[in-house]
């Protein structure tokens, strides 16, 4: 064979192997695969594709789910409207300048009103078909004209049945016959479970009929500053990813079944995706009330609680066996003053059940009606002793005040004090109070973030504190303790109870 010829054979065989090599790659990136021979023999294994079950909430025609819902809720959903004078000068800002020749200057007899009028919005739920809707005490709060939109666009005035700032439910009515469809399902707020799904609905920015879907993020959520100020007073909110805007208010988060399970009613400000509504159940106990009365009546003790910690436990020696909520505080010619509980005890149970927190002991006093008597165990001074309290009605007793905030601002555990007739004291109206004033807490201090200065300390490790030689006893007896030191100081004009560790 020449030497060309051995050549051209090696050019052929390079080429075909490129072909083969180019043949191999295609098939593994097309994916090819080459058919598989199904035998008979039982012994050869086989390979088998499962289709999953479909996991979609689209149904047979469609849909999802939530459109069922959305059309079921809409006609229950109203959109309201809430117009308030706006205190301050008569004329709006405008009306203050002198337009001059360019701009027509308003005839003599242009009738100014007395006072600029805002307008609010938010949402409401129709209770029956008398007329009656739910909704939040801030979005109808100080209005002097409500105005209430149907599912159909009619347009109705409102008048104010009641009103509940302590939970933050209004109860309104309007003149209208209502059909069944129109009237909400309420559910039961009491067995939603955290990941269920929730469906807002309400009228976000003047959006009116807006769905936002999400589920239940937590329960149980309290201590909410709403609206910049502390909030309602008894708070016990769904929590929801369901997005809530303003508007929404007094709105409905039903579940998947279309039922309502809370009133919507906040938003967290720093957060996306974090919305509050109040149960349905405690929304549907306070309409109940002011539906009859106009008002609502909780039963009254008396007392300031907080939850009972390890820090209270070792300042003032209570067992690990004692459960319950801790005294902060009884105020004077109360229930629980006349009943004989005083700041330091521990309730433990009420009518022998079991308390769990503060949260459970003040919504379970709020659901006794003024007047009825209730069985309480307290331990007291190391004892557990059974009691019993003719509870008072709260809307009595209760004054909403806010005291003004002092700032915070050393010696013994990084605690500054003065006598209370200092002439700073007569400044601050404690003169006439038995104890040491605190004027400054050094920073970093253990006392930092517990005392205030312009708190008065009372009682120190058990002695009860007149003036500065009460103070300094009390030190000198002290100085040497690792344990949390019990604090009693007056702050705002009640007497509170504060534990502080030495280190």
């Amino acid at each position: 064979m020449s030497r060309d010829d051995l050549t051209a054979k090696r050019i052929l065989y390079a080429i075909g192997f490129a072909f083969i090599c180019i043949a191999i790659g295609f098939f593994f990136a097309t994916g090819w695969e080459t058919p598989t021979r199904v035998g008979a023999n039982p012994s050869v294994s086989q390979t088998t594709t499962t289709i999953a079950p479909s996991t979609s909430l689209i149904d047979e025609e469609g849909n999802s789910p939530f459109v069922s819902v959305a059309e079921m809720v809409k006609p229950t959903v109203v959109n309201i409207t809430a117009e308030k004078e706006l205190e301050g000068q008569n004329l709006l800002p405008f009306e203050l300048f002198d337009w001059g020749p360019f701009f027509r200057e308003p005839p003599d007899d242009r009738r100014i009103p007395e006072k600029p009028r805002i307008t609010s919005g938010g949402s409401g739920i129709i209770l029956d078909q008398n007329g009656h809707i739910l909704t939040n005490n801030h979005v109808i709060a100080g209005a002097e004209d409500i105005v209430v939109k149907l599912a159909d666009r009619s347009e109705h005035p409102a008048e104010l049945i009641g009103a509940d700032p302590e939970t933050d439910v209004a109860l309104i009515k309007i003149d209208a016959s209502l059909g069944e469809e129109m009237v909400a399902r309420l559910g039961d707020s009491d067995n939603i479970r955290i990941g269920e799904w929730a469906i807002a609905i309400g009228n976000p920015f003047g959006l009116d009929w807006t769905v936002t879907v999400g589920v239940i993020s937590a329960r149980g959520r309290s201590n909410l500053r709403i609206g910049g100020d502390v909030g309602p007073s008894y708070q016990n909110f769904i929590q929801t990813d369901a997005s809530i805007n303003l508007g929404n208010s007094g709105g409905p988060l039903v579940n998947i079944e279309g039922q309502v399970i809370g009133i919507n009613t906040a938003i967290n400000a720093q957060g996306h995706g974090i919305g509050f509504a109040i149960p349905i159940n405690l929304a549907r106990k306070v309409s109940e009330q002011l539906m009859t009365t106009g008002k609502v009546h909780r039963g009254y003790l008396g007392i300031f609680v907080a939850d009972l910690d390890d820090i209270k436990r070792e300042a003032l020696g209570i067992e690990p066996e004692i459960n319950g909520i801790f005294v902060d505080g009884v105020q004077e010619d109360t229930p629980a003053d006349r009943g004989g509980l005083k700041g330091g005890d521990v309730i433990t149970e009420v009518e022998e059940v079991p308390v769990k927190d503060a949260t459970d002991f003040r919504f379970r006093i709020a659901d006794v009606p003024p007047g009825t008597t209730v069985a309480m165990t307290v331990w007291q001074k190391g004892k557990l002793r059974k009691m019993r309290f003719k509870l008072a009605d709260r809307s009595e007793y209760v004054k909403l005040a806010t005291a003004p905030h002092i700032k915070r601002e050393q010696n013994w555990l990084g605690i500054e004090v003065i006598p209370t007739d200092s002439r700073q004291g007569r400044r601050l109206g404690v003169e006439d109070i038995n104890g040491m004033l605190v004027i400054r807490v050094e920073p970093d201090s253990p006392a930092e973030g517990l005392l205030e200065a312009g708190d008065v300390i009372v009682e120190l490790g058990g002695d009860e504190i007149e003036g500065i030689e009460d103070y300094q006893r009390a030190i000198e007896k002290l100085k040497e303790r690792k344990k949390a030191i019990p604090f009693w100081v007056v702050r705002n004009d009640r007497r509170t109870f504060i534990p502080i560790r030495p280190e």
